[in-house]
């Protein structure tokens, strides 16, 4: 008996099932109960029936032959593969997806970890880095501590020693009133002897005509002395350089790079010995040889104040760099090194000293020029020669030639005129500077009687710093002060560019006050404060300018009281002066 379908819905799934796998529209989750809605033992289904995939059984003979050569129940078995195949990729879907779920439950546990990890680093370094900062504070803190306390003690240490320099200079200035109030009362004194034995009602005479005439015949006399024991020195200075050049002599030689701690400033204060300090010094302890390579002038740095030289002079300040001495005739004269002014950092220089004491030095420039310069034994230049880059020569001044005797009161007579460099301007300080020379005197002269006679100076117009004024007993010029030197220093700047010949005398002059050694060293150091200012703002060559000292000598108001405005310095254009 066939086993009849029992519904049209099994038998079509019962003919699906014997389709191919992929044909199916929709899973079977139960095969066997499929097969039994479409055929079942005894029952009649009704026609068609469909198998799921919407295959229809056309009738009971076409589905019994299907059951019976085994179709339908091969695809039963091969739905139920199908379907647990689903099953088993659902299952191993599912346990992927957890896995999944639970590595990124992991992750993110990881990442929470990682962040928290993180986030305690971030916090130690912002602890350290506080920590850092609050020990760099306190350091800071103990540095400035220091520092203020080493301040403090500066400046403790500077008010100390600006009190004890206030100190030094009420005592030199004490000195200084003392010695005046004494030349005072030595002059009233004098005066009153004078009047007491003059007759009644006599005014003071005037000089007379022998009493100038005598006056005239002493200078004359004294300046012939020097002119003849300069020109003994000045031969051997020259004889002595020769002898170098050639060969036939050695001379100690001496080579050194000049840097800014060897060099003189402007703003540098000016220091002596008072007479008061007196150390005085026989012959007998100075070196007795004469060839031993030091010049007169070194030798005489040595001695102690009241020392006599060979010559006779006594030494009556040292201050160092210059020596002031009284030669047998009661004159006092300045010495010092007159080549030290052309001591410029970058410069190189080589010094020759000779058996009899002079000495040759040559300066080397940074730009290949060169200046030669002799000096004799006490330090006073002879001759010096410009050599520039490219070899060219120029001689400013020559005093190892013989001099050529100079009669006083034959000289032009020339009536005291200075030029004010304040009321003038630039051009016409040029004009005042030009080397006309006053009543176009022709005779020519050596450096050293340009220096040692004023009838000679005067021959040439002076130009007085009138603007720049020196504090008592000072030499400095402060950086404002050099303001005052702007026009002169423009002007003599241009002298020397036009003509490399040029030389310019700087006169140093201090008032009545005082010792008059003192002055001439004062005054001498003045000079040289004003020629190292012209160098330092106004680049002047160095080599072309000439300082001398004249003390207390030439008075522009004559006065032995504090009068301003003889603590000056006046400048000379003296190159017609000289020979070349």
């Amino acid at each position: 008996m066939y086993r009849v379908l029992k519904s049209t819905t099994s038998l079509t799934m019962c003919v699906a099932l014997a389709l191919p796998v992929g044909a199916f529209a929709q899973p079977v989750s139960d095969p066997q109960a499929s097969a039994e809605f479409c055929i079942e033992e005894g029952t009649q289904p009704d026609f068609p029936c469909s198998l799921p995939d919407g295959t229809e059984v056309l009738d009971a003979e076409q589905l019994n032959t299907l059951r019976e050569d085994g179709t339908v129940a091969e695809a039963f078995r091969a739905e139920a593969a199908r379907t647990a195949g689903i099953v088993n990729a659902e299952t191993q879907a599912t346990a992927e997806a957890q896995a999944l779920a639970r590595a990124r439950v992991a992750a993110a546990a990881a990442a929470e970890a990682a962040a928290a990890d993180a986030q305690a680093a971030t916090d130690k370094a912002a602890s350290d880095a506080e920590a850092a900062v609050q020990a760099a504070a306190a350091k800071a803190a103990e540095t400035q501590a220091a520092a203020d306390a080493k301040a403090a003690e500066a400046q403790a240490a500077m008010d100390a020693e600006a009190q004890a320099e206030a100190d030094r200079e009420a005592a030199v200035a004490a000195q200084i009133e003392a010695d005046a109030q004494a030349r005072q009362s030595a002059e009233a004194s004098a005066q009153s002897e004078a009047n007491a034995t003059a007759p009644s009602g006599q005014a003071e005479a005037a000089p007379t005509a022998a009493q100038v005439e005598a006056d005239l015949a002493a200078q004359q006399a004294a300046e012939q002395a020097r002119s003849e024991q300069r020109a003994a020195e000045a031969a051997a200075a020259a004889a002595a350089a020769a002898a170098a050049d050639s060969g036939e002599a050695k001379a100690d030689v001496v080579t050194e790079e000049i840097t800014a701690e060897d060099t003189r400033s402007s703003n540098q204060e000016f220091s002596t010995t008072l007479n008061s300090q007196t150390n005085a010094t026989t012959t007998a302890d100075a070196p007795a040889k004469e060839d031993d390579g030091m010049s007169k002038f070194e030798k005489a740095l040595l001695l102690g104040l009241g020392a006599v030289l060979n010559n006779g002079s006594k030494v009556m300040s040292n201050s160092g760099d210059r020596l002031v001495v009284q030669d047998p005739n009661g004159d006092l004269r300045v010495l010092k090194d007159d080549a030290a002014l052309l001591r410029q950092s970058g410069d190189e220089v080589r010094r020759e000293t000779f058996n009899d004491g002079s000495s040759r030095t040559t300066v080397v420039k940074p730009d290949g020029s060169k200046v030669v310069t002799i000096l004799g034994r006490d330090g006073t230049v002879l001759r010096r020669i410009n050599v520039d880059p490219q070899g060219n020569e120029f001689v400013l001044f020559d005093d190892t030639r013989a001099e050529e005797n100079v009669v006083v009161n034959e000289l032009p007579q020339v009536e005291h005129h200075n030029t004010l460099a304040s009321q003038q301007d630039e051009e016409a300080l040029r004009t005042a500077l030009a080397t006309q020379l006053r009543d176009n005197h022709t005779q020519r002269f050596s450096l050293r009687q340009v220096r040692d006679i004023r009838q000679v100076r005067a021959l040439a117009p002076e130009v007085e710093l009138d603007a720049l004024r020196f504090a008592t007993g000072s030499a400095a010029i402060q950086p404002e002060q050099a303001r005052a030197l702007a026009k002169i220093g423009s002007a003599i700047s241009n002298a020397v560019h036009n003509d490399p010949r040029t030389v310019i005398l700087i006169e140093g002059h201090t008032d009545a006050v005082g010792d008059a050694g003192y002055n001439l060293a004062l005054s001498d150091r003045r000079a040289e404060t004003v020629a190292l200012a012209l160098t330092e703002y106004f680049d002047v060559p160095p080599a072309n300018l000439i300082t001398q000292g004249y003390g207390e000598s030439n008075l522009k108001v004559p006065t032995v009281t504090a009068e301003p405005a003889n603590r000056r310095a006046v400048v000379r254009n003296i190159t017609g002066l000289l020979r070349q």
